[in-house]
């Protein structure tokens, strides 16, 4: 039977992505995302939790973080969990776990505004800019239905 390996977090990235090349000219963005939890306890005293994920994203999705994301930043990702075991430079074994990004969704700006970010239901062409979309020179009444 196949498995489902399935992961939706919302939250802030914790610094900029770091974007590394592969040896065939590939390239991997590695960032943190911070998830937050609020909750009361039994008590009724709220508590909060942050929860630090890995997050990998390659080429295509890994270039649109690496260029419009910043620190404090607002996404949305939608990917699988991924365990990997590795040696560091001195032989010692550690294990990564991270989330494999096939989805990611920008929702909403830090404090920095950068205005270059693209903008969710607009076209990419003057819109990337912060500049308005120019207007058809037709008026209603030459549309032809």
């Amino acid at each position: 039977m196949l498995g489902l390996n399935n992961v939706q977090i919302i939250g802030n990235l914790g610094g900029t992505p770091e974007m590394k090349y592969l040896n065939n000219s590939d390239h991997v963005v590695n960032f943190s995302v911070a998830v937050n939890e609020r909750w009361k306890n039994r008590s009724g005293e709220p508590q909060e939790r942050t929860t630090w994920v890995r997050i990998v994203a390659f080429n295509g999705i890994g270039s649109a973080c690496g260029e419009y994301l910043k620190r404090g930043d607002a996404v949305y990702i939608e990917g699988r969990l991924q365990i990997r075991e590795y040696e560091d430079k001195d032989q010692k074994p550690h294990t990564s776990v991270e989330v494999v990004a096939s989805r990611v969704r920008f929702l909403g700006r830090g404090s920095g505004g950068d205005e270059n970010r693209p903008v969710p239901g607009r076209p990419a062409g003057n819109a990337r800019r912060g500049t308005p979309v120019a207007a058809s020179d037709q008026s209603a009444e030459d549309v032809p239905f």
